[in-house]
């Protein structure tokens, strides 16, 4: 039997996070599987989901917020970590994050890698990220890498110089909650039919396009509200634009809530659009996919891979097509049904039992030399 410790890195930087949900859903499957057990250690970390992580661990969760709660975790974990890790004798440690830390002896180190968003939009990020000076010296050192997307992979052996040979590619998966029926008597969130964007807005995220797209449409601006779920509250900025663009008031709305709320708000929209520029995977598609929400995406990056033929796609620096896709998508009854029944069949092609059995395929490639 060989032990994989996964480490502390995300869990102490992330309460809520793509990357934290996806180590969680990785190391519950792995422990058990094909000859490993798993262990998380994260000795002090503010992880909402850890908790629920049903592998061994070494980890308390200070739950109380302050100002420095982050760092304290940090430093804390940075300091215990490394002996923890030891005292585990595991076969294998998987990095869950660029670490400044060294490796852990002779031990073999396999490294996620999700994107390279700071080496093509680093304007997105604030110059004192550490993933700017740990990132790079993190993935050289490591023995593996996991990429999420081929996409990142294609990216990584392009800017990083690293061999094919040194990466394999895992797809991720989404949460079953988005899988569940409505409850009987569900209501919409929103008192009008709406367009949906979910999610972080700034940037390489192109929610811009997006709302120029609906905006320049006026059958679209005529019968549907657009409305944002999550993200932060509309900067200055867009609220400028969305008053230059003369919009009836109150079409844009701000929806929040849990993963169950934003599944009811895939379930009542018109259609779900996701015009980023840059994604090293993108699991919102398929969190739309598995509600039952047409889905209108950006051809970026790793996202024709998500979407396949089960998405009205366009390009992300036109406006027009953005509208072009998202009229077809809410006008065309044909063009919804072929996109309803393909998004079905699409997203069972993606499921967190088949990334961690394709992880355990690479973690024993790693310890088999």
């Amino acid at each position: 039997m060989h032990t994989v410790v996964y480490d502390h890195q995300t869990f102490v930087t992330q309460e809520f996070g793509g990357i934290s949900r996806y180590f969680c859903e990785l190391a519950s499957r792995i422990h058990g599987r094909d000859g490993f057990k798993a262990r998380v250690i994260a000795p002090l970390h503010h992880n909402a989901y850890l908790p629920s992580c049903e592998v061994p661990k070494t980890a308390y969760r200070l739950q109380s917020n302050f100002r420095g709660r982050g760092r304290l975790c940090q430093t804390v974990s940075g300091a215990l970590t490394p002996a923890l890790i030891r005292l585990s004798q595991p076969s294998l440690v998987h990095r869950t994050y660029y670490t400044p830390y060294p490796r852990p002896g002779e031990l073999p180190v396999v490294l996620s890698v999700f994107d390279m968003i700071h080496e093509l939009f680093p304007k997105s990020f604030g110059a004192h990220d550490p993933a700017f000076r740990n990132k790079y010296p993190s993935i050289k050192a490591a023995d593996h890498l996991i990429c999420i997307s081929e996409s990142t992979a294609d990216d990584l052996m392009r800017l990083f110089d690293v061999p094919r040979s040194k990466i394999s590619v895992t797809y991720l998966a989404c949460s079953d909650v988005f899988a569940a029926a409505a409850p009987t008597g569900e209501v919409s969130p929103h008192s009008r039919p709406y367009l949906l964007y979910v999610g972080q807005r700034a940037g390489y995220k192109n929610f811009d396009t997006a709302l120029l797209a609906y905006a320049s449409s006026p059958q679209l601006r005529d019968e549907f509200d657009f409305a944002v779920f999550g993200g932060h509250a509309l900067s200055h900025d867009e609220q400028e634009l969305i008053d230059s663009l003369k919009l009836r008031p109150g079409s844009i709305v701000r929806l929040t809530g849990s993963d169950i709320e934003l599944a009811r708000a895939y379930r009542h929209a018109r259609a779900f659009v996701y015009p980023s520029k840059y994604e090293g995977f993108g699991i919102p598609p398929l969190e739309a996919m598995s509600s039952g929400c047409v889905v209108v995406s950006s051809n970026a990056s790793s996202i024709p891979e998500v979407v396949g033929n089960a998405a009205a796609v366009f390009d992300p620096t036109s406006t027009d097509d953005a509208r072009r896709a998202l009229e077809e998508a809410c006008f065309s009854e044909s063009t919804r049904a072929r996109l309803l029944s393909a998004g079905a069949d699409r997203v069972r092609q993606f499921t967190w039992d088949r990334c961690a059995r394709e992880t355990s395929a690479a973690y024993r490639r790693v310890i088999n030399g």
